[in-house]
């Protein structure tokens, strides 16, 4: 009984690991350089860090995939009296067409929920804010990428006055 345990548990490992290899799971991380425009407030931009997991979907085979990703994101903007931060876990939904295997494009929505902030008094934050992202990719052998994407706001960020979200992303990626 011992040894069909254990052999059931090999073919699992087996199973699952090739259907995580086969599925395109992924992480990324880099770096952000945000800020926000609009509402007649004179701010520049603020650096922070993204982490997160993704998914490659293939829709047609080798070249297009719907790639939905789950990730922390630290933006925020500063002004002359204070550095604002807020954390964001966000949701893109991206669009990804691959050139030569070398080279991809992504574009779609990102969806965010404010997780904390450090705005305290002086503004309040929208609950959820959409986004809209563009970017490319850099893809390169052992399954790493390096990552560039713009990501911009199409909802307020902060309830108080008209405050659209500006971010560049820059960072690397890994796929299992």
């Amino acid at each position: 009984m011992k040894s069909l345990k254990i052999l059931l548990l090999a073919v699992f490992l087996v199973v699952a690991g090739n259907t995580i290899k086969a599925q395109g799971w992924g992480i990324r991380a880099g770096a952000n350089f945000s800020d926000i425009s609009g509402g007649g407030v004179d701010t520049s931009s603020q650096t922070g860090l993204y982490v997160g997991v993704f998914k490659e979907i293939p829709l047609v085979k080798s070249l297009f995939f719907i790639q939905p990703e789950i990730q922390y994101s630290q933006e925020g903007f500063s002004t002359h009296a204070k550095d604002f931060k807020i954390d964001y876990l966000t949701f893109p939904i991206m669009a990804k067409v691959y050139v030569l295997k070398l080279l991809s494009f992504e574009t779609g929505p990102q969806f965010g929920f404010p997780i904390s902030d450090n705005l305290d008094n002086f503004y309040d934050t929208n609950g959820f804010v959409t986004n809209w992202a563009f970017g490319m990719s850099i893809n390169l052998p052992f399954h790493l990428s390096i990552n560039g994407r713009y990501i911009t706001g199409l909802s307020d960020t902060l309830d108080s006055f008209d405050s659209k979200t500006q971010v560049f992303q820059v960072g690397a990626g890994f796929r299992f």
